[in-house]
C-alpha cells in the first residue's frame, strides 16, 4: 500500500490517463499509421480497417486489468485512487463527461459531412451495432458484478458506461477516419480518456471501473467493425481529407 501511495503521490487521475492512452498508443502502433498535421490536407487510399486476433489484445487487457483491480491491487490501487480523490478533489463536480463521451460519434458524422466517400449508411451501421454490443456487455457485467458505486453504493458501478460509451465512439472513428493521421487519433482518444479521468474526479466510479470501460468499448468497435466490413466494398481510389 505504500509502495502504491509514493507511485500515485496525488496523481491518481494522470495515472488512469496514463493507461487509457497506453491502451491506444498500443493499439494505433498496430495500424502502421503516418503521422500528419490536422492543418494539412492528406491524400490517402481509403480502405476499411481490417480485423484480426489482434485486434482485441488491447481491449482484453484492459477488462483483465480492470477486473482485477475490484478485488486487489493489480497495477492499480482503488482505495489509494479513491484516498488521493478525497484529499485533493473532494469537491470537484462537472457534468462535462455527460456530453463529451459523444463527442467522437458526433465528430466522425461532421467527418462525413467532408468526407463523401465514406458510406454514410455503413458508419452508422458500425455506430448502431457497436453501441447494441457495449450496452449489452456493460449492462450485463454491471448486474454480475454488483460493484457499489464510491459515492452513492449502488451496485452498478462496473464497468463505466461512460467511458465504454467514449471509447466506442473513438475507435470507430479512428479506424474509419485516422489510420493515416496520427494527430487525429491522438486527439479523439485523448477526448475518450478525459471522460474516464472525469468520472473518477466526479467520483462516479472506481479507477478499474473506467480502465474496464476503456476496454469494453474498443472491444464492441471492434466487434462491430468485424460482423460489417466483410459486407463493404473496399474504395481503392485516392481520397483527400479536409481537416
Amino acid at each position: 500500500m505504500q509502495i502504491m501511495s509514493n507511485i500515485l503521490g496525488g496523481s491518481g487521475p494522470f495515472f488512469i490517463a496514463s493507461v487509457l492512452m497506453f491502451g491506444h498508443y498500443s493499439l494505433h502502433a498496430q495500424n502502421g499509421a503516418e503521422t500528419d498535421s490536422l492543418l494539412r490536407q492528406n491524400k490517402i487510399s481509403y480502405q476499411p480497417k481490417r480485423i484480426t486476433g489482434k485486434s482485441f489484445i488491447i481491449p482484453a487487457a484492459l477488462i483483465t486489468t480492470g477486473a482485477l483491480g475490484i478485488s486487489g491491487e493489480f497495477v492499480i490501487s482503488n482505495p489509494e485512487i479513491k484516498e488521493e480523490h478525497d484529499e485533493h478533489f473532494a469537491t470537484f463536480h462537472t457534468n462535462v463527461d455527460d456530453y463529451l463521451q459523444y463527442a467522437p460519434i458526433v465528430a466522425g458524422y461532421a467527418m462525413l459531412i467532408n468526407n463523401p466517400q465514406h458510406s454514410f449508411w455503413k458508419y452508422t451501421e458500425k455506430v448502431v451495432l457497436a453501441e447494441v454490443i457495449m450496452n449489452g456487455l456493460v449492462y450485463s457485467t454491471k448486474n454480475i458484478t454488483k460493484v457499489p458505486r464510491p459515492d452513492t453504493g449502488a451496485p452498478t458501478s462496473f464497468p463505466s458506461g461512460h467511458t465504454a460509451q467514449a471509447f466506442a465512439g473513438a475507435t470507430i472513428f479512428s479506424d474509419e477516419f485516422a489510420q493515416h493521421n496520427t494527430l487525429l487519433s491522438v486527439a479523439v482518444y485523448t477526448s475518450a480518456s478525459a471522460v474516464g479521468v472525469l468520472r473518477v474526479l466526479n467520483n462516479r466510479h472506481w479507477a478499474s471501473d473506467v480502465i474496464a470501460g476503456a476496454g469494453f468499448g474498443i472491444l464492441s468497435a471492434k466487434l462491430s467493425e468485424w460482423i460489417v466490413q466483410p459486407h463493404c466494398k473496399t474504395t481503392h481510389s485516392t481520397n483527400t481529407y479536409h481537416l
